[in-house]
């Protein structure tokens, strides 16, 4: 039986030469780290913008992605691609880099698409790369937990009526218990995470947690084992991602 083709995200920006480029080839090193099972492909909303552009893709995102080690030379050479209908529909995730900038841009030609959209906030400015390395680092994390949407507030027209009171529906939360375990280790402790997920989802959240914590791990016999002490980096990750924790 053939391999499940990975599910997509889509990055977008104006000229496909800096921002959406970054983010596409930074996911994909991410991803393949943390065998997420997804794949980034980017492109722009208007190519004519960029006439200033110089090179297939900008030097100073081409520097950071050296900077961090990221090798992605067939990605780096391709030319800009502008985004068509079909790049949009066949999209399991799509994310605009700029809410202002590319908001309009998908109201004028892709209008049916835009309610889609992940909206960010990345400026074209120089700090833009580490900005951007933070939210595909968290847009992972959200899709290890089952892919939850952020998406940006509507604009305010006007003072609305405020809406009537309703109680929101409550989502249960997961509860991962967070221990230190030195016995039978020769003093070589580590710190435990149990958690009821399956083992494909335990795998991706220790790879995100190893990452985090900057050290090795493994899942064995249903729980997480990250090597050292690192229960209050765990713990605030966790939560971070939605789950309740307590310690064990």
């Amino acid at each position: 039986m053939p391999a499940a083709s990975p599910k997509s995200v889509l990055f977008l920006c104006t000229g496909n030469h800096s921002r959406s480029r970054f983010a596409e080839i930074l996911f994909n090193s991410v991803a393949a780290r943390l065998q997420l099972g997804w794949r980034a492909t980017s492109r722009g909303l208007a190519l004519e913008r960029g006439i200033n552009n110089v090179g297939p893709m900008s030097r100073p995102a081409v520097k950071t992605l050296q900077t961090l080690a990221i090798q992605a030379p067939d990605d780096i050479a391709r030319a800009p691609l502008a985004v068509s209908a079909d790049d949009l529909q066949s999209a399991s995730w799509i994310v605009a880099l700029n809410d202002i900038e590319h908001r309009p841009l998908l109201q004028q030609h892709f209008p049916d698409s835009v309610e889609r959209v992940e909206f960010w906030e990345i400026a074209n400015a120089p700090q833009q790369f580490p900005e951007i390395e933070r939210e595909v680092t968290d847009l992972a994390a959200r899709l290890i937990t089952g892919g939850r949407q952020r998406t940006a507030p509507a604009p305010v027209t006007a003072s609305p009526d405020p809406p009537a009171a309703t109680d929101p529906p409550r989502r249960k939360l997961v509860t991962a218990k967070v221990a230190r375990e030195t016995a039978g280790r020769r003093g070589k402790g580590v710190t435990i995470v149990d958690i009821p997920l399956d083992e494909n989802a335990l795998r991706d959240l220790a790879g995100l947690l190893k990452e985090k914590c900057g050290t090795g791990g493994t899942v064995k016999n249903g729980r997480i084992e990250i090597q050292g002490e690192q229960r209050e980096r765990i713990a605030r990750e966790l939560e971070r991602l939605g789950y309740k924790v307590k310690g064990a």
